[in-house]
């Protein structure tokens, strides 16, 4: 970095690479050399309960089946493209199902990378010096929302993603391609449906920002309005086939659809104002989240991923101010970039418009005002090292990085960690000194970029390196194979070898979580996932978990349980096989084996994934039972359940209303009477399955009446019906559940599984890579238009 003859861009990003690998290898030597996993227990555990367990499940049904877009191994069944809605987190499975968790740090490593370098070749576009393209990019690489936030897998995606888009639009401005801008706004889209509002937003402020603090913003509106609005549109045409699968599957969940949405709560808190104590923990976010405490430690905003963190290095802090000089369009920036960041900390709609007013999270909306900052400190790097170093704004920088951290320690807010204040303190004054000495010339100048490079470099291990180490559970070999070494696997192949069926199995302890099922490979009930309005309905209504009020967590619906000791419930729902530590005593089990640790327990009266019911009780009935107590009510319930379909109003064309006045006066409940017996005919008129896949069921039944078949899989507009080989209208009953009027003889039975949003995204997709290739074809038959008429001219 001494030369004086400027480095291209490809030198510049070989260089980048060199030092991200030499920060990382120091950083992350433990997770690199296989210490430990890149997966924590602790407040950080959905990478080891949530994202290990999802990719390990994909990685398996995808070599076995392909993408069958449903999966019965989380809860009762589910759409899964939110499963692979990551599209970097689908390298996680490169190693096979148990590659997962040693795949993680290289994902990680990956996404730092690419981060880097997609920011690097945003300020090769932007600004003069290739040495302010490195150190800058090495910054972002290791910032502290990908030090934090990454952690949480899909915000590490987002870490590449906008700087991608950023550097995209630039490119176009720049040199008029009309194809990279599309690409990038389709590859981002594709990752998550957060990312199709988030990253409108982020549109509309990226024109914005280029519009006013543009030398000629009418010309600037105009290139948005005529050339990069419609490319970006392209772009969203182009991820259809992706995008509105995941849309479908989010709008399908209870936190959308379901009464617990947030919307109108996040919208009246957009209204007012921070309270002074948030702005307070948003000023401690500039200088890393690890003020306010490490992992479980933290006492800020909500928790460690989700409070606001904006932290890029104390030393750009620093410099930031020497933008007041020396041009009137560099103060411009700098004013407008001041204004933003107080606009965020001081008004909350700004980081709620991030996730669609849906949560009161901060994620990736700290990751915008980091990119501002960025933005800042490196026009401001460039001109230090172009220009010199102004000691009076110097004095500025360190001055209200001082007064800002005297001010928090003195704010009396909780939690707040003296040694990493210190650290701060220590770090101001380091890159205070060593600036000052480039101001005076005491040192020349050359030399500036690799002090600039060092002091980065030295932040990122003093104040990053803790936040993955200090205090925090991590996840070892010897750990992961204490936990998951528990008899399970031996339980399961005894299972299997001696019954090749269809059905379902749950256990009465956790292995990892609620999340065994996808890591374990069998069909349970109890489950981790953003659940579908229908499963989580069939939940609430037989009271498995409480119904959506202002003191229940929002995604509590995140985590189904099984269906614990209530035996009949578990029939109905097709659990033949349950895996305990202690002995168990239910009707119609049997213990059949014991492996290792491991009771193994057959259910006699498991019913089959569908059976045709011929009575019928309303969901009002049930609502408005009244017993003695919540297990008599459950008892009730599943009486009920097993012995009739439930309705929201009667339907006259079939059955018979149940006698549930009958079964409430009856002061004991006759098993024979009201389970055995009825679960011997379901099994017998029940759904016989012949063929089995994750989205395609093929059977017969044979019901001696005209009925409801009921199927122990959760409604989805997804699933068609075929009887005897004709279109049979699906419809919700039993809670949530799908159901369809089947009238009395033997009848074949077809469910096919189709991802809805699947076909018309990619009509959609398709017309959006006809309207791109017509509009490069136009392109090039323009240019070569110009260029015969300008050799007709010549001639």
């Amino acid at each position: 970095m001494l030369t004086t003859k400027p480095a291209s861009t490809l030198q510049a990003l070989s260089i980048l690479l060199g030092l991200q690998l030499l920060v990382a290898l120091s950083l992350f030597f433990p997770f690199i050399t296989g210490q430990a996993y890149f997966a924590y227990f602790d407040i950080g555990s959905d990478s080891y309960w949530q994202v290990v367990p999802d990719a390990m499940h994909m990685a398996r049904q995808l070599t076995r089946e392909g993408f069958t877009g449903w999966s019965f191994e989380f809860g009762l069944g589910g759409p899964t493209a939110l499963l692979i809605g990551d599209t970097l987190g689908l390298a996680h499975m490169l190693g096979g199902p148990d590659g997962v968790l040693s795949m993680r740090i290289w994902v990680y490593l990956t996404k730092i990378v690419l981060g880097g370098i997609f920011f690097l070749l945003l300020l090769r576009l932007l600004f003069k010096r290739w040495e302010t393209s490195v150190i800058a990019a090495l910054a972002y690489s290791f910032c502290g929302f990908m030090t934090i936030n990454g952690q949480w897998d899909i915000e590490a995606t987002e870490f590449v993603l906008y700087p991608m888009l950023l550097w995209a639009i630039a490119h176009h401005l720049k040199n008029n391609s009309l194809i990279v801008l599309p690409i990038a706004v389709a590859f981002t889209l594709s990752s998550s449906v957060f990312f199709a509002v988030s990253a409108s937003v982020f549109f509309t402020f990226c024109a914005l920002l280029w519009i006013v603090t543009s030398n000629h913003p009418l010309a600037m509106l105009k290139k948005w309005t005529v050339h990069l609005l419609p490319l970006i549109a392209l772009g969203y045409l182009l991820s259809a086939p992706r995008l509105l699968p995941l849309l479908a599957q989010v709008l399908d969940s209870s936190r959308i659809s379901g009464s617990d949405a947030l919307f109108e709560a996040v919208v009246r808190e957009s209204l007012g104002l921070n309270s002074g104590e948030m702005i307070l923990q948003q000023i401690s976010g500039l200088f890393h989240k690890d003020l306010l405490g490490i992992g479980d430690k933290y006492r800020g905003y909500k928790n460690y991923f989700e409070g606001p963190g904006f932290y890029i290095g104390v030393t750009f802090l620093v410099l930031i101010p020497q933008l007041y000089l020396p041009d009137k369009n560099s103060r411009k920036v700098l004013f407008m970039g001041i204004l933003l960041v107080c606009a965020y900390f001081l008004f909350p709609v700004f980081r709620n418009m991030a996730v669609g007013f849906s949560a009161f999270y901060f994620r990736v909306s700290t990751l915008w005002v980091s990119l501002v900052l960025l933005l800042l400190a490196s026009k401001a790097v460039d001109q230090a090292i172009e220009i010199g170093i102004n000691r009076r704004l110097l004095l500025v920088g360190v001055g209200w990085i001082t007064l800002a951290v005297l001010l928090l320690m003195n704010s009396g807010m909780t939690g707040l960690v003296k040694l990493h204040a210190l650290k701060v303190f220590a770090l101001c004054l380091l890159a205070g000194v060593t600036l000052f000495l480039f101001a005076r010339n005491l040192w020349s100048a050359k030399f500036l970029p690799i002090a600039l490079l060092a002091l980065i470099v030295v932040e990122i291990h003093l104040v990053n390196q803790p936040s993955y180490f200090e205090d925090r559970k991590i996840v070892t070999p010897e750990s992961h194979r204490r936990m998951t070494d528990d008899g399970t696997q031996e339980a399961l192949l005894a299972i299997r070898n001696q019954d090749k069926g269809v059905y379902r199995i749950e256990k009465m302890y956790e292995t990892i979580f609620y999340t065994d099922s996808l890591a374990q490979n069998y069909m349970g009930i109890k489950s981790y996932y953003l659940h579908s309005k229908g499963m989580v309905d069939f939940f609430i209504g037989m009271g498995l978990i409480p119904p959506p009020s202002p003191k229940q967590a929002p995604n509590y619906t995140n985590l189904l349980p099984n269906a614990g000791g209530r035996y009949m419930l578990n029939s109905l729902l097709g659990v033949k096989y349950i895996l305990s530590k202690t002995p168990v005593n239910w009707e119609g089990w049997e213990r059949i084996d014991f492996a290792g640790p491991v009771y193994i327990y057959k259910n006699n009266y498991a019913l089959p994934f569908g059976i045709v019911q011929t009575q019928q009780v309303t969901q009002k009935m049930l609502a408005s039972l009244i017993a003695p107590s919540q297990e008599a009510a459950n008892i009730i319930r599943d009486v009920a359940i097993v012995n009739a379909v439930v309705m929201q109003q009667f339907d006259t064309s079939f059955g018979q209303r149940f006698a549930l006045d009958e079964l409430l006066a009856q002061q004991v409940v006759t098993v024979e009477q009201s389970y055995f017996s009825p679960a011997r005919k379901l099994q017998q008129t029940g759904l016989n399955i012949t063929s089995f896949a994750s989205n395609k069921i093929a059977g017969s039944i044979r019901p001696d009446q005209a009925g409801m078949l009921v199927f122990s899989i959760p409604f989805n507009s997804g699933w068609s019906l075929k009887i005897d080989g004709q279109p049979t209208p699906l419809v919700r009953a039993n809670y949530g559940m799908l159901a369809a009027k089947v009238a009395a003889g033997p009848h074949t039975v077809e469910l096919d599984f189709e991802l809805p949003g699947q076909q018309p995204g990619l009509l959609l997709g398709a017309l959006g890579v006809l309207a791109l290739a017509a509009l490069v074809w136009a392109r090039k038959r323009s240019t070569c238009k110009t260029a015969a008429r300008g050799l007709v001219g010549h001639n």
